[in-house]
């Protein structure tokens, strides 16, 4: 009899065979979050899955495997999309909760 496969796992392994082959970074083929700051006034977060909590001093996005915990000052959303959030604002604290 055949072994039927989670269709998560196929796609994630798919992800992989395809990031391993093309030599390619596993944030470009996956969900794993990638995040990039710039000082400490701005933030990229790519590949989030939702908008937790948001309010001028702390913003809370989930992600993969977590909550990606930010805490500051004047705190804004500056641009957001399906894949990407740009936060501006003082950025005092950055904390990965699983």
């Amino acid at each position: 009899m055949k072994q039927m496969r989670h269709p998560e796992r196929k796609a994630g392994l798919m992800r992989k065979w395809v990031s391993d082959w093309f030599d390619l970074p596993v944030h470009v083929t996956g969900d794993t979050p990638r995040i990039e700051m710039i000082g400490t006034m701005a933030m990229q977060v790519e590949n989030y899955l939702q908008l937790e909590k948001f309010n001028f001093s702390e913003l809370q996005i989930k992600v993969k495997d977590g909550i990606l915990e930010i805490k500051g000052e004047q705190l804004k959303i500056k641009a957001i999309d399906p894949e990407i959030v740009l936060i501006e604002g003082q950025i005092l604290e950055i904390r990965y909760k699983k």
